[in-house]
This record gives C-alpha cells, structure tokens and sequence, in this order.
C-alpha cells in the first residue's frame, strides 16, 4: 500500500513538473516575440496613397476674359453711353430714328443706329449731347462719351420740398414745387430714402430731390429711387 501510495505521489510529481516546464516554454515564447514590425512594402503602399507629396493643379488665371461694355448706341458717327438715368421730362411721341443692328455686350457700336444691347428701340435727340432711347418702354438717356458734363441731365424729374421729419434712413418732406418742363406733381407729403442726400438737413430746410419719376401711392407717398437731395441755399 505504501509503495503504491508512493508510486502515486512520484507520478503526480512528474506530471506537475511536465506541466510547469510546459507552461514556462508557452511563456517563454510568448514574453520572448519580436513585436510585428510594418514591412517595407507596407509603408511604401502607405506612402503611394498618401499622396501628401503630389502637386496641387491650380486653374490658369492668366486667361484673358472679356469684359461687357456699359450700354451703348452709335448716332450719327457719334457714341452714346446709358448714363443710368430715366427721362421724365414730356416730350413729342415721335421718334427721330431706330437702333437697327447690334454687337455682342463685349463691343462697341461700329456703324450707325447700332448698339451692344439689342435691336429695335427707338430713340430721340435730348438736350446738351443726349439722347433718349426708350429701352424696355422707358426712356434711358445716354450722352455723348466724349462729353465731359457729370452732371445730372435736365430730363431727370426734380422738384423742392420742405423738410418735415427727419428720419432714420429717410426724410419726410413736403412737396413745394416741380422743375420747369414737367407735370405738376401731387400736393402733400412724400417720403424719400436718405441715401444719397448731400447735405446735413433738419426740420424746416428747403431741398431738391432728383428721381426716377416713379411714385408709390401709399400713405404717405413714397419716392421711387432718388437719385441725390441737395439742401437749397436759401437767400
């Protein structure tokens, strides 16, 4: 009994000390592994998707572009450019000729009755190099490009008026009188944007407005766009 006793001891002995050498070989291994290293052919495909290295293609900017002229009409040998103002002033339904050709926006007129915004408008001579074409069912006046008056065409409809409130943005006036050679404007108040008013205003001054000639009929009347409002040196 005691032999086989001791006989059992001795092999679960041995079978402890197998399966601790095994253990420490397992570990062994394991703490002894080179770390995975990335291999050449890993970082050079990193590398060829990277693609921080390539040049960036810019658009040329050096590409000439043409460039639109403002509008346009030859009269006459004679060039005349929109000057952005619209006529008010009365005048006779007749028209003293026909825009007959037209060029592209990026050209000049080169013969007459030809113009780089279209075909078919009639136009009539204005005053001091002007000319009226009636674009679009009103009447644009063009002047002369080589003239060298800036000032605002006599066609423009101005008139005086009382300043009554000044406001944030706009003045409240009065109507006084209308400019010679155009219809008498309604009596009453009228509001107008202060954008392009001149001069330092305030209750009581008297001023002149020039503007499109459009009138909105609301309570009070509204100015369309007002082209600029002077204060008028009183005398």
């Amino acid at each position: 009994m005691k032999k086989r006793l001791s006989l059992l001891l001795i092999t679960a002995a041995a079978a402890t000390f197998l399966t601790a050498c095994a253990r420490s070989a397992q570990t062994q291994d394991t703490v002894g592994a080179e770390p995975q290293v990335q291999t050449g052919d890993a970082v050079s495909e990193e590398e060829s998707t990277d693609g921080s290295g390539d040049a960036a293609t810019l658009p040329d900017l050096t590409e000439s572009r043409p460039v639109a002229y403002a509008p346009c009409v030859r009269v006459n040998g004679v060039i005349y450019q929109d000057t952005g103002f619209l006529s008010s002033m009365v005048g006779c339904g007749n028209m003293d000729g026909k825009i007959t050709t037209s060029v592209e926006s990026t050209q000049l007129p080169v013969k007459d009755d030809e113009a780089n915004f279209g075909k078919g408008y009639g136009y009539q001579f204005g005053a001091d190099d002007t000319l009226l074409v009636y674009w679009d069912d009103e009447p644009h006046i063009f002047r002369n490009v080589d003239s060298v008056d800036t000032s605002i065409p006599a066609e423009v409809l101005h008139f005086t008026a009382e300043v009554k409130e000044v406001n944030e943005g706009n003045l409240l006036v009065t109507y006084i009188a209308v400019a010679d050679g155009f219809q008498e404007m309604s009596a009453g108040d009228y509001v107008v944007s202060a954008d392009n008013l001149m001069d330092e205003v305030q209750t009581g001054d008297t001023v002149e407005i020039w503007f499109s000639g459009y009138i909105q009929e609301t309570d009070p009347a509204q100015i369309g766009l007002a082209y600029r409002i002077e204060k008028v040196n009183e005398k």
